[in-house]
C-alpha cells in the first residue's frame, strides 16, 4: 500500500489534548461521543438504496407485515433527508403517522411504529440545525405520552388514548426514554455542552456502571471541566460490558491519561491493535468508522506505521460496505485525510456522490419507485390495522389480488 502523500513531519493532530491541558469540549475527537454500538443501515449508493426499499415494500406486501412497511416509511425518509430535502422527508413523516394515528387506542408495537415519525420530525429539526427545538420536541413527546396526555406536533395530533392499556403505554414510554437519551444526548454533545448533556441524562436516569451514553458523557463532563480525577474513578469503577465497551473505555481512559499529563503509550499500541482485529458486522459500520477515528486521531503522528494501518483499515470498511455515511465521516477527519493515499480519498468521494448525499435532488424515476413502494406500505399499515380491530369495516385484501411495489398494480385500500 502506498504510503500518504504527506511528509510525516506535516502531519498534525489538533483534535486531542497535550498532557496536562484540558480537554477541548467542542473538539472533533470529543464530538464523536457518545460511542455506541447501534445499528444503522448502510448508506448505499442511491440507485442501490431505492431497489432495497422497492424489494422491502414488496416484502411487506406479500408477508401482510406492519413492521416492515414501517421500515419502508422511515427508510424513505431517511433517503429524503440524506438527499438534503427535508420538506419531502417531512411529508413522509406524516403520511406514515396518519396511516396509524386513525386507529387508536393501538397495541403497545403499533403506537411505538405511530411516533417513529413523529420522532424523526424532531430529528429533521436537529439535523437542521434547530438541535434545541429538536430535542425540547422529544422531552415534550415523552411527557405527554408518559402522563396520557394529547399533544400536537407539526401537525400531528397524538391522542390521548393512544394505548389500548397502561400496560402498552408504559412499553412506549420506555422505548420514548432510550429515544430521549440517545437523541436528546446528542444534541448537546455535539455541541461541546457536556455539564448540560449530563444534566440531561442524569434527569432522566442514564447513568449506568457499563460504558452506555451516560457514563461516557459523565466521563468527558468531567474533563471538560479539568477534574481528571473523577473521570479516572469512573474509568476505573466501569463495568467492562460487550468488547465494543472495552474498547470505547480504552479511548476514554487515553483522552484522560493525557489531560492528566500521564503517558499513555502502553495503552495506544493495545488499542490500535483492538480496533484493527475488530471484525465487520452488518450495520454498525458506521460505528467502526466513528471509533476507527476515534482510535486514530488517539494514535496520531506518535506511531505513524500504525496510523497508516488504520487509515487503510477505514477506508477498507467504508468501500466494501458502500457505505456513504462512513465515507463522509473519513473525509472529514484531517488526519485521515493526511495519511490517505490519492486512491482512498478519490474512492470515499467517489461512494459519496454515488450516494447522492445532500445532493438536492432525486430522479424522477426513482421519486415515481419511492411513491409507490409508499403507497403499499401505507396499505399494508392500514390493512393490519383494521384486521385486529374487529368493530372496524375490514378492506380486505383478494389472494390474487396483491400489490407489487416494483411493478404496480391493484392498491390494497
Amino acid at each position: 500500500m502506498a504510503a500518504g502523500r504527506h511528509p510525516a513531519a506535516t502531519v498534525v493532530l489538533p483534535v486531542l489534548t497535550h498532557s496536562g491541558e484540558s480537554m477541548d469540549p467542542q473538539g472533533s475527537t470529543v464530538q464523536r461521543f457518545p460511542l455506541v454500538a447501534r445499528f444503522r443501515p448502510a448508506c448505499l449508493p442511491l440507485s442501490k438504496r431505492v431497489r432495497a426499499l422497492v424489494d422491502l415494500a414488496d416484502t411487506a406486501v406479500t408477508e401482510t407485515d406492519q413492521g416492515v412497511a414501517s421500515s419502508v416509511y422511515n427508510q424513505a425518509a431517511l433517503i429524503a433527508s440524506d438527499l438534503g430535502l427535508p420538506d419531502l422527508a417531512r411529508e413522509m413523516c406524516h403520511e406514515h403517522a396518519a396511516a396509524y394515528l386513525h386507529a387508536c387506542p393501538l397495541s403497545a408495537m403499533s403506537a411505538i411504529r405511530c411516533l417513529e415519525p413523529v420522532v424523526n420530525l424532531a430529528r429533521l429539526q436537529i439535523r437542521g440545525g434547530y438541535a434545541d427545538v429538536g430535542r425540547q420536541r422529544l422531552l415534550d413527546l415523552y411527557a405527554a405520552v408518559e402522563a396520557g396526555r394529547p399533544a400536537r406536533f407539526e401537525g400531528v395530533a397524538v391522542p390521548a388514548d393512544l394505548t389500548a392499556a397502561d400496560k402498552d403505554r408504559r412499553e412506549v414510554v420506555a422505548w420514548l426514554w432510550r429515544v430521549l437519551l440517545a437523541d436528546g444526548t446528542r444534541t448537546l454533545t455535539t455541541e461541546g455542552r457536556w455539564t448540560e448533556a449530563l444534566a440531561h441524562i442524569e434527569a432522566h436516569r442514564g447513568v449506568g456502571k457499563r460504558m452506555l451514553d451516560g457514563r461516557q458523557v459523565a466521563v468527558l463532563a468531567s474533563l471538560a471541566e479539568g477534574d481528571t480525577a473523577h473521570a479516572s474513578a469512573l474509568l476505573a469503577d466501569t463495568m467492562p460490558g460487550e468488547t465494543w465497551e472495552q474498547t470505547v473505555t480504552a479511548c476514554l481512559t487515553v483522552l484522560s491519561r493525557r489531560a492528566a499529563g500521564q503517558l499513555a503509550d502502553a495503552q495506544l499500541a493495545d488499542l490500535a491493535t483492538t480496533y484493527l482485529d475488530r471484525q465487520a458486522e452488518p450495520g454498525m459500520t458506521v460505528f467502526d468508522i466513528r471509533l476507527g477515528l476515534t482510535v486514530l486521531d488517539a494514535v496520531g503522528p506518535a506511531d505513524l506505521p500504525a496510523a497508516r494501518r488504520i487509515v487503510e483499515d477505514l477506508h477498507r470498511r467504508a468501500t466494501e460496505a458502500e457505505d456513504g455515511y462512513a465515507a463522509r465521516e473519513s473525509l472529514a477527519n484531517r488526519l485521515f485525510i493526511e495519511l490517505a493515499t490519492d486512491r482512498h480519498e478519490q474512492d470515499c468521494r467517489a461512494l459519496v456522490r454515488a450516494c447522492a448525499l445532500e445532493a438536492a435532488a432525486l430522479p424522477d424515476h426513482m421519486q415515481g419507485a419511492l411513491s409507490t413502494a409508499l403507497r403499499a406500505a401505507d396499505c399494508v399499515i392500514r390493512e393490519s390495522l383494521a384486521l385486529s380491530t374487529p368493530e372496524r369495516p375490514r378492506q380486505m385484501r383478494s389472494r390474487d389480488g396483491g400489490y407489487n411495489a416494483r411493478r404496480g398494480g391493484r392498491a390494497l385500500c
